[in-house]
C-alpha cells in the first residue's frame, strides 16, 4: 500500500481534494494496481486557520504542523502539495533526499530551480511530478504522449486565465483594472500575490517550463524580461477593438536551429484569430510542430482542473514507484542561446501617447516616424473633452528596443506629456 502525505495551507483545497479523491480512489487504485491511504495532513498555513480534517473515508489521517514528521517517516511514499505557497526549494530537495516522491503545482519554485531539481532527482533516485503547475491545460500529459516524438517550432499561447478574465471584463463593462482585479479575487481566480498574474511572472514561468520540457533544457528566467497587463486601460481595449483587434497577454516561444526565443507581452490580436476567441477565465495554445502542423487547444479554469491533473500525477507517481529500480535518471540538459523574443524579433506595435491638443505637435510626431518610414497609422481621439489628446500609432515592424529609443525622441517634444502604452501587434 502506498502512503500519502498531503500539504496544504487552505481548508477549501483540502475539502475539494477529499471529495475528489474519495470519488475517484477506486479508479486510481485500479489504474496503478496499488492501494493508497493518507497518513498525514500537514497544515502549512502561517495563521493555522485549517482546524479540522474533512469527514470521509480518509479522516483517520494524522493532522500535523511539522514537515519533518513526514520526512522522517520511512513509510510515507508520496508527498502531495495541494497549495502553491512560494518559498525556497529546500523542502523539495529534503523530500528527494529522504526518498519521497513529490507531487506539486508550485510553478515558481519548479521553474526557478529546474536544473538543480533534475540534478537532485538523479542523485537521490526519485522524482518530482508537476503536471498541475500548468492547470487547467494538460500540457505535461501532451508533451509526454502526443509530442513524445514531435518538437514545436513555434508556440503562441494565453497561459494565464486570470489576466484573460481581467481584460475581457474591462472591455465588456468599461471598468478599471483595479475593480476587475477585485472581482477576480472574489472568484478565487488570482494568485495570492496578484502581481504574479498582472506582471506576467506566472506566464513567464509557464512558458519557460514548457521550453525546458520540450527541448530538454534549463532556462534561467532572468534572461527574459516579461511584461504583464499593468497599465492597460479600457481606452486601449476600445481603441484596439476599433482597429480590429483584441488585447491578450501572449506567451511566445520560437526555436530556430540552436536559438530559443521566448517572450511574455500584451499583444493586439486580430479579432478573427484563434487566440482572440479565448474568452473569460480560459487558456489557449496555438502550436506549430514538425509532425502535426498547427495544433490548437483550450481549457477553461475550474475547481476540478488542478485536482484532475494532480490525480494524473498521482497515477504516474505510483507507476514510477513500482518501476523505480528500472528508471533511467540521466540528466542530459541541452544548451541553447536564449533571447527575449521581443528584443530580438521585428514586430509591429500599438503606441498610445498623451499630448496637449495641438495639431503642430501631431505633425512633429508624424515627421519623426515618417523620416524613418515606421508608421502605418497615426490617429487621435478628438472626442475627449479634456485639454489632453490621446494619440494612437500603429508602427511598421521594428525591434522593441529600437522603438523605445525612438519614443524617447517623441517624449522630448514640447507638448508630449507621456507614452502610456507600447503593445506588440501579433499578426495572424
Amino acid at each position: 500500500m502506498l502512503k500519502l502525505a498531503l500539504v496544504t495551507n487552505r481548508e477549501d483545497l483540502l475539502q475539494n481534494f477529499f471529495d475528489f479523491f474519495e470519488e475517484n480512489i477506486n479508479k486510481i487504485e485500479k489504474l496503478t494496481a496499488q492501494k493508497m491511504d493518507i497518513t498525514y495532513i500537514l497544515n502549512s498555513s502561517e495563521d493555522k486557520k485549517i482546524v479540522s480534517i474533512p469527514e470521509g473515508k480518509f479522516n483517520q489521517a494524522e493532522f500535523i504542523e511539522d514537515y519533518n514528521k513526514i520526512l522522517t517517516d520511512s513509510k510515507v511514499d508520496i508527498i502531495l502539495e495541494l497549495s502553491r505557497k512560494q518559498e525556497p526549494p529546500d523542502y523539495l530537495f529534503q523530500a528527494l533526499k529522504k526518498d519521497k516522491t513529490v507531487i506539486t503545482s508550485n510553478l515558481k519554485v519548479i521553474t526557478e530551480n529546474y536544473l538543480e531539481i533534475k540534478k537532485r532527482e538523479k542523485k537521490y533516485g526519485n522524482r518530482i511530478f508537476f503536471a498541475a503547475a500548468f492547470s487547467p491545460l494538460p500540457i505535461k500529459t501532451l508533451i509526454d504522449n502526443f509530442y513524445a516524438l514531435d518538437e514545436p517550432k513555434e508556440l503562441n499561447a494565453v497561459l494565464n486565465a486570470t489576466t484573460n478574465y481581467i481584460l475581457a471584463e474591462m472591455k465588456k463593462n468599461k471598468i478599471s483594472m483595479k475593480e476587475t482585479v477585485e472581482q477576480a479575487k472574489e472568484l478565487s481566480y488570482t494568485e495570492e500575490n496578484t502581481d504574479l498574474d498582472l506582471n506576467g511572472v506566472d506566464s513567464l514561468n509557464k512558458i519557460i517550463l514548457l521550453a525546458n520540457l520540450f527541448y530538454n533544457t534549463a532556462i534561467n528566467p532572468a534572461l527574459i524580461n516579461a511584461r504583464g497587463i499593468k497599465g492597460i486601460t479600457s481606452y486601449d481595449l476600445i481603441y484596439a477593438a476599433e482597429l480590429g483587434y483584441k488585447i491578450k497577454l501572449i506567451c511566445a516561444l520560437k526555436k530556430e536551429n540552436e536559438e530559443l526565443y521566448l517572450g511574455v507581452r500584451p499583444n493586439l490580436i486580430p479579432q478573427d484569430s484563434f487566440l482572440a476567441s479565448i474568452n473569460e477565465n480560459s487558456n489557449g495554445v496555438e502550436m506549430l510542430s514538425d509532425y502535426n502542423a498547427k495544433t490548437t487547444f483550450t481549457a477553461e479554469n475550474c475547481d476540478q482542473a488542478p485536482l484532475n491533473l494532480l490525480s494524473l500525477d498521482l497515477i504516474n507517481a505510483a507507476k514510477f514507484i513500482n518501476n523505480k529500480k528500472r528508471t533511467d535518471f540521466r540528466v542530459e540538459i541541452k544548451n541553447f542561446n536564449v533571447s527575449d523574443y521581443y528584443q530580438k524579433k521585428f514586430s509591429s506595435f500599438y503606441v498610445r501617447l498623451q499630448i496637449e491638443k495641438d495639431e503642430e505637435i501631431i505633425d512633429k510626431i508624424k515627421k519623426i516616424f515618417s523620416e524613418k518610414n515606421l508608421a502605418d497609422l497615426i490617429l487621435h481621439d478628438n472626442s475627449t473633452e479634456t485639454p489632453l489628446l490621446p494619440v494612437i500609432i500603429l508602427t511598421k515592424k521594428i525591434r522593441e528596443n529600437d522603438l523605445e529609443k525612438l519614443l524617447e525622441e517623441v517624449e522630448n517634444l514640447e507638448g508630449v506629456l507621456t507614452v502610456n502604452n507600447i503593445i506588440a501587434v501579433k499578426e495572424d
